[in-house]
Order: structure tokens, then sequence, then C-alpha cells
């Protein structure tokens, strides 16, 4: 034992379990849970689901994109609220989601918005043809498999891809995955993801979107204001930490925003 101690190892106490690793995860039972109470469809239309997205819109109009009359995959849409800035520029949008009750409460909202349901993760986007715009404002951190997902939406994006997500303070090309709850807003299976902003760009770039930007000015909501840290945070303050991302095919001339690769 005297050995062991003058060599760095720390001794094994009598009674006492150690485990090799330093894990501290607990079981858990996706399939025995249900929905949380107030975790259904009207978990869009909360005061704090509308704030964010008035400012996430707000924000992406002060782009200055060329959005009118583009064709647009709105993918993870909800119950189709983020989608009616597209129509409202003459797009012709098409919106998917992996929940059935999210695309059916759409339906009763929107009824002349083209919606489908399907699983991101899982199945081809390719059904629904090509678009000139993909659309994934508050979907990437509810995957479980988002590298998958961002593949399965490269194939059908013809221009850009606009991307805001959750993500974790790192520099380095990381993924943090967390447990979620089955509320219509969360993760189809209990499991998401919270990626650094170099995985975001990273995977943008090996997925064929080799001109990736930021925004030079975050949305006008504390969710994307914080500082770097680098210590694995995703939420801070009683705030998740949020960015967008844009994922072109060509190289774009915009003030508004700025070359991340």
């Amino acid at each position: 034992m005297l050995l062991g101690a003058q060599m760095g190892m720390r001794p094994r106490l009598a009674g006492i379990r150690t485990r090799p690793y330093p894990v501290a995860i607990k079981r858990r039972d996706v399939k025995t849970e249900g929905i949380p109470q107030g975790g259904g469809v009207e978990n869009f239309d909360t005061s704090e689901a509308l704030e964010i997205n008035r400012a996430r819109l707000a924000h992406l109009d002060s782009l200055g994109l060329p959005i009118e009359g583009k064709t647009v995959l709105d993918v993870g849409c909800g119950v189709g609220h983020l989608a009616q800035f597209f129509v409202s520029k003459g797009c012709k949008v098409v919106a998917v989601d992996g929940r059935p009750e999210n695309i059916a409460k759409l339906h009763k909202l929107y009824p002349g918005l083209e919606a489908h349901v399907a699983d991101v993760e899982t199945e081809p986007l390719r059904q629904f043809g090509t678009f000139d715009i993909v659309f994934a404002y508050g979907l990437l951190y509810h995957l479980e498999n988002p590298l998958s997902a961002l593949r399965n939406m490269e194939s059908v994006c013809q221009d850009i891809l606009l991307l805001e997500t959750m993500v974790c303070d790192h520099c380095l090309p990381i993924l943090r995955m967390d447990d979620e709850t089955l509320s219509f807003s969360q993760g189809l299976r209990g499991l998401g993801c919270r990626p650094s902003p170099s995985y975001v760009v990273l995977a943008l770039d090996r997925v064929g979107f080799h001109f990736v930007y930021a925004p030079k000015e975050p949305p006008r909501h504390t969710d994307f204001h914080f500082r770097w840290k680098n210590n694995c945070d995703w939420s801070r303050d009683g705030h998740p930490l949020r960015c967008v991302f844009l994922g072109s095919r060509r190289e774009l001339q915009n003030p508004h925003l700025i070359g991340l690769l």
C-alpha cells in the first residue's frame, strides 16, 4: 500500500465501492414516461416561446437575405408559427415535424400550409423535393444524431441553410448530450444534444456547406447575449446559450454576416 501511495495511486478504502471512470449517470426508461403537464401543443404558445420567436424573426429579417419568392423547407416546424415569416415573403413553404400532434395542430391553424410528419434523423427529406432554403430554428439541440440530420438537410438544400440552436460553451468541436422531457417541443426520444459552435461549423462544412457564417449582431433576446467561458455550459443565469449559423453553397457578400471558416 505504501508503494501505491508513493506512485500516486489512491488506496481502496474498506467498505467503499469505487468506479474506474468518473461517471455520474442514472438509469432512465423513457418508454415508461408520459408527457409532462403543459407539454402538449400549448408549449408553442407560452409567453416565453412567443417572445423568442419574435426576436428570432426580427433578427432574421434584419439580415437582408434574398428570401422573397424562394422555396423553403421548415424542418422541425412545430405548429407552424415560424413558417409564416416565409409565407409573408411570398415563399413556397413545406413544413415537416416528427410529431403528428404538432402537424395536426398546424393544419388547424394554417390550413393553407403544406405540412408532413417526418423524423429528420431517420427519414429522407428528399421525398418532399429540393429547396432553395432549409430553415431549422430551434431544432438541432433536440436531436440525438445531429450530424445525420444535417446530412439529410444538406441533401435537399440548393442554396442556404438557416440554423439556430442551443450550444455548449467550448472552443473544441464537441457535442454534449442531455436528457429532455417528452414535451411536444422537445426531443422525440427524450434525448437531445448541445453542440459547441466549432462542432456546428465543422459539421456544416463536412456535409457540404463550404461557406459558414454567423451574424455580426445576435438577436435581441437574453439567450443570445453571453460571454464565452470555455467551460461546457449550455445554460447560464437561468438562460440557455443560443447561436445563429448560416451555411451556404456560395460565398455571400453581406455586411451583416461574418465568415466562420
